[in-house]
């Protein structure tokens, strides 16, 4: 969104690819901006130009380029770091560019770009952990943060030579997720010292840390900053859903504030007072939404999903289960109105994500079609506390292993599923996690659906790229240390206990996960004359960018299932 809130720009794959795309409001007739088909991470509209990130066909090196406000080709800044990976941007008022990439250095550099100009320099080099930009002041002093895990990220106040932490302990694993920097204070939320993240302060004069407000339960995630009225607006997640919370500086008041959707991906406030939510719901796709300063809600995208009403959506509904150690375990359950058996297991990915209450196209195709399906929010996945999040670090094949079938035996106890009727199917850790379960639990299973997963930790953590390798050690192990539990939690340890067919997909392009990974699965599987079918998309990564690719993808993994059906397998 542009400062006069005439221009709102954004990604989309509307035509089938991504591209970006814009409205000139009040009309809310959206049109394509450029036709390179490729996804952006970052959108900003300066005084006379657009700056934005774009990967190749899902390489995930998201290069700055910049075009015309009226559209084009987009032209990139700087043709040197082609193939690296621009991690995060922030604009100054007076057209400058600080931002983090790898091109240079594996833990990352920060460097500064004049925009009119269009010259660089080096800012700060990572040295200990990658480094990545947060806010910037207009003197120049800026807050970056550290990264050494998905539970350990600090940030540090810096002013001239001086590097000053946020917190009194930064050496306390602790996150640091979103940062605001004012006149005389930086807000962000952090959960350093509780389980859950709040809202924090650390005053520019005194350096001085500050609990500004806790949540019961809830993730306070990311911040905006509404100068008309003085107030931080604040986004939360508590488990599958998220809420909207508005601090007043002046009366230090909390007010809760409704959203027409469950999950948000994103809010920009203006200077004018508008609020702009980009979000979500388990039965309606992404919307962009509009909040003015009375406080109504005007949604001003609509997309469908072609042949369904929007009133046949299936909303899920959460449920919980105890796993085999006691421990609760929050899942999502989507019923088929016509159920015709067979229940589908999806272990999301990450492994330290969650699975939400937002639209998954697949979801809605499987369940429409007579698939029940159980999404498990297993020990390691966020929006739970601090705690459960660090279970599955150098834990990956037990606990959330046995989470997942302690979801499968309160189904078959509810009368909800038959052993033997079950399919495992996720991607990335979703999709090891398949796996592992296939070699491990084959009793459950009649087939099994891998997404771009992981065969063997040994090869995927060797194949990792540099700026990853820290973060590895601690989430996953380390591969001299760690050698036999990481063959022991290798899916392809247990290839002579699978014996459910098998569907694979994969792209070429993934950077995170590589291809031998897959390959592997199918070569062994093959071998032992188990059937195994193999889907490889030569313009995807580590999921899918296309919708030509998706709807194969989707109408493959749909033919499957429906073969294990009429063979009553």
């Amino acid at each position: 969104m542009n400062e006069s809130e005439d221009t709102l720009v954004f990604s989309t794959n509307l035509n089938g690819n991504y591209n970006l795309w814009a409205m000139d409001l009040p009309h809310l007739f959206p049109y394509p901006l450029t036709t390179i088909n490729q996804n952006s991470s970052l959108i900003h509209i300066g005084q006379d130009q657009i700056v934005a990130t774009f990967e190749v066909d899902g390489d995930e090196n998201y290069h700055l380029h910049y075009m015309s406000l009226s559209g084009g080709t987009p032209v990139p800044f700087h043709e040197e770091e082609s193939g690296s990976t621009c991690y995060h941007a922030y604009f100054t008022d007076n057209q400058e560019m600080y931002y983090s990439t790898n091109h240079e250095n594996p833990l990352m550099n920060i460097y500064k770009t004049d925009l009119q100009t269009g010259q660089t320099m080096l800012i700060q080099e990572g040295k200990e952990a990658p480094i990545v930009v947060a806010a910037v002041s207009a003197d120049g002093s800026y807050v970056f943060t550290e990264t050494y895990s998905n539970t350990y990220a600090t940030a540090f106040y810096q002013s001239g030579n001086k590097k000053i932490p946020m917190v009194p302990d930064p050496a306390s694993p602790h996150m640091i997720n979103d940062v605001l920097l004012t006149k005389d204070f930086v807000y962000f939320t952090t959960n350093y010292g509780e389980e859950f993240s709040y809202l924090a302060s650390f005053n520019l004069s005194t350096y001085e840390f500050h609990p500004v407000f806790t949540l019961e339960k809830e993730e306070c995630t990311s911040i905006q900053y509404c100068e008309k009225s003085n107030r931080i607006l604040v986004t939360t997640e508590k488990g599958v859903k998220d809420h909207l919370y508005e601090y007043d500086l002046s009366t230090l008041k909390v007010e809760r504030i409704s959203i027409p959707c469950d999950v948000i991906k994103k809010i920009k406030i203006t200077k004018k007072g508008n609020l702009f939510l980009l979000g979500l719901s388990a039965d309606r796709t992404d919307a962009i939404y509009k909040r003015d300063t009375s406080g109504e809600w005007t949604q001003m995208t609509n997309a469908k999903v072609l042949g369904v009403s929007e009133e046949s959506m299936i909303k899920p509904d959460i449920v919980h289960y105890e796993s085999s150690d006691g421990l609760e375990i929050e899942a999502l359950l989507f019923k088929p109105e016509k159920p015709n058996g067979y229940s589908i297991l999806w272990p999301h990915g990450g492994p330290q994500q969650t699975e939400r209450m937002k639209y998954r196209p697949l979801f809605q195709y499987l369940v429409q079609s007579g698939y029940t399906l159980l999404a498990p929010n297993f020990r390691g996945s966020k929006r739970y506390g601090a705690s459960f999040e660090k279970m599955v670090e150098q834990n990956w094949g037990d606990g959330p292993r046995y989470d997942c079938v302690a979801g499968l035996d309160w189904l078959i106890k509810e009368g909800i599923a038959e052993k033997g009727k079950i399919i495992a199917m996720g991607g990335s850790y979703g999709g090891y996690m398949s796996l592992l379960l296939a070699g491990r639990h084959p009793e459950y299973f009649c087939g099994i659906i891998d997404i771009f997963g992981i065969s063997n930790l040994l090869t995927f953590l060797q194949k990792a790229k540099a700026s990853w390798k820290p973060l590895m050690d601690q989430m996953v192990g380390n591969p001299e240390k760690d050698y036999d539990k990481l063959i022991r939690d290798s899916p392809i340890t247990y290839i002579d206990h699978m014996n459910s067919p098998m569907f694979i997909v994969h792209g070429e392009n993934d950077p995170r996960v590589k291809t031998e990974e897959s390959a592997r699965i199918v070569d062994q599987l093959t071998k032992k004359g188990i059937p195994v079918e193999y889907l490889l998309f030569s313009d995807e990564g580590h999921g899918f960018t296309k919708k030509k690719n998706e709807m194969q993808a989707y109408k493959a993994i749909r033919t499957f299932l429906d073969g294990l059906v009429e063979a009553g397998i």
